[in-house]
């Protein structure tokens, strides 16, 4: 079955930046680019039907998130929701309602999400006195916005046996009051909480992942790479990738996955080989990328790690989740050896030159394998971090949408003098690291016109500051369009299949219902999808567009 997609203005994002009138689909993948005359000669007389009049809309390659949660977000629509709270009160009558309505019994869980208490009048973290005034006969989590972060009832804390007799974690870490006793916030411990909670069935995984993908295909992202390996209750990555597989099969999976897979250790990374998964096995639409690995926490919530304490919190300098840093190398030349790539969750400075001394180290000792590393986030650097990425090859996994939040308190995190090198993706291009785009999401949303407005205004929504926050630090919106197309292909491995409009790569197209290229800056935000097509197939259009 063939399609066509005619008078539109087709950008093919090859290296001649070749923009044409019409394109040809030929199953799932693409035929031909050329001019109407062209694309209308090669379709057959029953086909006519399927040409899609674009009237002059704009095509690009399917946007491709570099880095999401694509199963926490499926989960986050089934606990409470505290994204935008503006208030501790409000938390807790969020929750309250959300027990009353779901009629939760006694004993029984209750999970919320995405509080942020930079954003309340009371910045203190959530404790177990807050949710403690909810219930105390259900055991409580809420994980804050970031996800590193967290806040656990007293019920909660009996249920996982957190007491002042607990000791510290060795990969993650609880806060006491002056007397020894949990305070209930805890940082990288939601494992325990989730070996607690019954796991959800095959059938509840697909559910969600169904409802991430039908809001994805909505914003014209046709392929994710995603952490969902500890996203659950549970663990159970058994489950997780055969909820994808029974998806395919299905032929119900309309977006194109690579598993970032978190295996934090060699127990873990074992347990996996062990289940008979490989590395780098799958198909087009779901595959066993690379490795995840979380080095630190987030800026936000003062657990990223830095070289040097936070200039507003002195004698802190964040939480390295590789206190025994053996530990990290271990995995990374594991999975280098096998030719697998690691990407690292690396916010702070401390965590950046962990990971990449972790890749230098792999590397030494085996050169001839040269598999594709990367940071994520990579937020704060300096000078000596950047061109030890470029000595080894080291990507980065951007997320410019970060800084809606990021720009009204990441200089008084770091300073004057650490922020000239953080956020700083101009700079990052222009040495020649390579980067690609993403949106942490759900910590941010993943319409990628929010992401590409950041990355070129350096502005927050409300379009502030007015010149930009360090606007010489700006990308063009070529240089966008690229990281969420071409170079998010690179990333996984798929440059040869993906970001690119040209006969023989998949047939994965998105139709803007603006020019991005033409339009102002600020104008690019409120840019919508009129269609978005996977695998050759229509999976979303707008009525109104």
């Amino acid at each position: 079955m063939r399609r066509a997609l005619i008078n539109g203005r087709i950008h093919c994002l090859d290296d001649k930046r070749t923009v044409a009138e019409a394109i040809a689909i030929d199953g799932n993948r693409i035929l031909e680019v050329g001019t109407n005359a062209e694309i209308l000669a090669l379709m057959h007389e029953e086909e006519l039907e399927a040409v899609v009049d674009l009237e002059g809309k704009v095509v690009l390659p399917g946007f491709n998130d570099s880095h999401l949660h694509l199963l926490s977000y499926g989960y986050g629509k089934t606990i409470a929701d505290l994204e935008g709270v503006d208030s501790r009160d409000s938390v807790k009558e969020i929750i309250r309602t959300h027990i009353e309505k779901n009629q939760i019994p006694p004993g029984q869980w209750v999970g919320a999400a995405g509080w942020n208490n930079d954003n309340w009048d009371d910045s203190r973290n959530l404790t177990k006195e807050d949710l403690d005034q909810i219930s105390t006969e259900h055991p409580i989590y809420a994980v804050r916005i970031c996800g590193h972060i967290s806040a656990l009832n007293t019920k909660a804390m009996e249920v996982i046996g957190l007491n002042q007799n607990t000791p510290q974690p060795h990969d993650g870490h609880y806060e006491v009051d002056e007397m020894g006793e949990p305070t209930g916030s805890i940082a990288e411990m939601m494992n325990l909480v989730y070996n607690q909670i019954e796991e959800p069935d095959i059938e509840a995984i697909k559910s969600m992942i169904l409802r991430t993908c039908q809001d994805a295909s909505r914003v014209g992202i046709t392929s994710m790479q995603t952490d969902d390996f500890d996203t659950l209750p549970g663990r159970n990555f058994r489950n997780i990738i055969a909820a994808y597989r029974q998806l395919i099969a299905e032929n119900q999976l309309n977006v194109r996955v690579s598993e970032q897979c978190a295996l934090a250790d060699l127990r873990r990374f074992d347990e996996f080989l062990a289940a008979g998964f490989r590395l780098g096995e799958g198909d087009n639409f779901y595959r066993l990328d690379t490795v995840k690995l979380y080095i630190d926490g987030s800026l936000g919530s003062r657990t990223a790690w830095l070289l040097e304490d936070y200039s507003d919190d002195p004698g802190n300098q964040g939480f390295a989740v590789y206190r025994d840093e053996r530990r990290l190398f271990e995995v990374v030349e594991r999975a280098h050896r096998m030719g697998t790539g690691v990407v690292m969750h690396c916010i702070g400075d401390a965590a950046c030159e962990q990971a990449i001394s972790a890749v230098e180290a792999a590397q030494k000792k085996y050169p001839g394998i040269k598999p594709r590393h990367g940071l994520i986030h990579a937020q704060i650097l300096n000078d000596d971090l950047c061109e030890r990425m470029i000595a080894a090859g080291i990507y980065a996994y951007i997320q410019p949408i970060f800084i809606e939040y990021d720009l009204h308190m990441a200089e008084e995190r770091v300073g004057a003098e650490r922020i000239k090198t953080s956020y700083h993706w101009r700079t990052m291009k222009d040495m020649g690291i390579e980067m690609s785009m993403g949106t942490d999401c759900p910590v941010e949303s993943f319409n990628p016109m929010l992401n590409i407005y950041a990355a070129v205004t350096r502005k927050d929504l409300d379009e502030e500051p007015k010149a930009g926050w360090y606007p010489k630090e700006a990308l063009t919106v070529e240089e966008a369009v690229d990281g969420y197309t071409f170079m998010a292909a690179r990333m996984s491995g798929e440059e040869d299949c993906k970001g690119r409009l040209l006969p023989g790569m998949l047939a994965d197209l998105v139709v803007l219902d603006e020019d991005i290229f033409s339009v102002s800056p600020e104008r690019i935000k409120e840019i919508s999808v009129a269609m978005t097509i996977v695998d050759g197939r229509i999976v979303y259009a707008n009525a109104t567009s």
